[in-house]
């Protein structure tokens, strides 16, 4: 069931809800946690508080599949080349999908909440990262185990893998941000902001991260760890670069989404329509943008 919203009145009808400057997809029944975009913008995952991961097709605006795990999904991520859909549950299992929304297998090994995942450049291989501080590599085709790595202990509060799969950054509710070499299974820098990590993102170049610290975000060098720029007035639970690398969006604790200009380090416009806290975001190629919500819906902006 979805709703069509106009004022302050709702339409209930079948597929999409058309806002004001947006679209949303409905079917999640509890708080939407995280959102991710194909490297195509042909897809679109999200996963809930219902233990449902969503699958949908952006150009014809309706769900693919929605295939139910066995807790809470916690985070999402996308294959480069769209064939696998990896699905981190809050009780530590893994869900590996195929781009039809079929279980692939469901991988164990963790020992809480699985925060990140990420696939590397050439798609074979999957990254999972844990509040255990636990990070595990597996086949992405078969879900096969091919190792586990330890991070720096801490108790963490985000994590993100850069796009290539080469870079792992965790943030830590005591304020300290570790950027960890995948490739090399070595703990790289660590910065210490001093203020909660609440969510961080790379650059698609994967030389700059961005972190979210109170009501600011952050930017840091990776290569020295550096910070490079900042924003204030930016409360943010989930940050996502554009694809160009030339915007951040930030997901808001006060129902809005928020674009920042990356060169001028100011923001440039607030997008309303969420009933609720903003939990995630991520951007599609051709320029819009995706936000999921504790409202229960995913919501697509165009973004100039």
């Amino acid at each position: 069931m979805v709703m069509l919203k106009y004022g302050l009145g709702f339409l209930l009808v079948s597929g999409i809800v058309f806002g004001q400057d947006s679209v949303a997809l409905a079917g999640h029944t509890r708080d939407v946690n995280v959102v991710a975009c194909s490297a195509d913008g042909k897809m679109i995952a999200s996963g809930a508080e219902d233990e449902k991961t969503f699958l949908w097709d952006v150009a014809a605006k309706q769900e693919i599949a929605s295939p139910a795990g066995g807790g809470a999904v916690m985070s999402v991520s996308i294959s480069p080349d769209g064939q696998r859909i990896a699905s981190g549950e809050r009780y530590h299992k893994v869900n590996l999908l195929d781009s039809t929304g079929k279980v692939v297998k469901v991988l164990e090994g963790h020992e809480a909440a699985v925060i990140a995942t990420g696939f590397t450049a050439d798609s074979k291989t999957l990254m999972t990262f844990s509040l255990d501080g636990g990070m595990r590599m597996w086949d992405a085709a078969t879900g096969a185990p091919q190792g586990v790595t330890k991070t720096p202990l801490d108790v963490y509060s985000a994590g993100a893998f850069s796009a290539d799969g080469r870079w792992f950054a965790g943030g830590t509710s005591g304020g300290n941000l570790y950027l960890y070499n995948v490739a090399l299974k070595k703990a790289g820098l660590k910065m210490q902001p001093g203020t909660m990590v609440r969510a961080v993102a790379f650059s698609p170049d994967g030389k700059t991260l961005a972190a979210a610290l109170g009501d600011t975000v952050r930017l840091f060098s990776t290569a020295d760890g550096k910070e490079t720029g900042s924003v204030a007035g930016v409360e943010a639970n989930g940050l996502a670069f554009s694809p160009d690398g030339t915007k951040i969006a930030a997901a808001g604790h006060d129902n809005d989404v928020k674009v920042i200009d990356v060169a001028g380090m100011k923001l440039i416009s607030t997008l309303k329509g969420h009933g609720r806290t903003v939990r995630s975001v991520c951007f599609l190629n051709g320029g819009s943008l995706v936000s999921g919500s504790f409202d229960m819906t995913v919501r697509i902006w165009p973004v100039q």
